[in-house]
């Protein structure tokens, strides 16, 4: 594993560009703190015309539950289109944005990894080959965590949804009264 987690070299067509350490994530979970890195990639076409790539490994406390927390959390995100796609070597959910940006994210143990496409490109396949080797992506064809994996278990919300099964949709919190 790299020493700062992301890749510090050049990835196919990709030239690494610069390294970043954040304390602001971005799928915070309650209970699980974590840092952030980020590596930038760039590309130059024969016209000189540059395209930019990113990479964002979260690194959290503890990996109990972290896929379903952070699936919760992506489906809350209603500017984004999410899906389960095949990656090459592992599963992974795809967002695509209303202005075309695509990501791709998997958990992997207590991370979270994201690659960033180029404006309007598809997510480069050499750099989630890169990170997905580093990075193996616990998640199955369904986006939830394989059975045996670190990560797997239940989200926080899916857990208070289950405990309220017993009371009536008329008695639980935040009915109409």
């Amino acid at each position: 594993m790299p020493p700062r987690y992301v890749l510090e070299r050049d990835v196919g067509d990709f030239r690494y560009r610069r390294y970043q350490h954040v304390l602001d994530i971005e799928v915070p979970i309650e209970g699980n703190a974590a840092q952030g890195h980020t590596a930038s990639y760039i590309r130059r076409d024969p016209n000189d015309q540059t395209s930019i790539a990113t990479a964002f490994v979260t690194v959290y406390a503890h990996a109990a539950s972290l896929a379903a927390e952070v699936a919760d959390s992506l489906r809350s995100l209603n500017s984004y289109e999410m899906s389960v796609q095949d990656a090459g070597a592992g599963y992974a959910w795809m967002l695509q944005g209303a202005s075309g940006d695509k990501w791709l994210l998997w958990v992997s143990r207590e991370r979270v990894v994201k690659v960033g496409a180029p404006p309007g490109e598809d997510v480069p396949e050499d750099l989630v080959d890169a990170y997905m080797s580093l990075y193996p992506s616990d998640l199955d064809e369904h986006g939830r965590a394989r059975e045996g994996t670190e990560s797997a278990g239940t989200s926080h919300r899916a857990s208070e949804e289950a405990g309220g099964e017993e009371l009536p949709a008329s008695l639980r919190e935040g009915a109409p009264r």
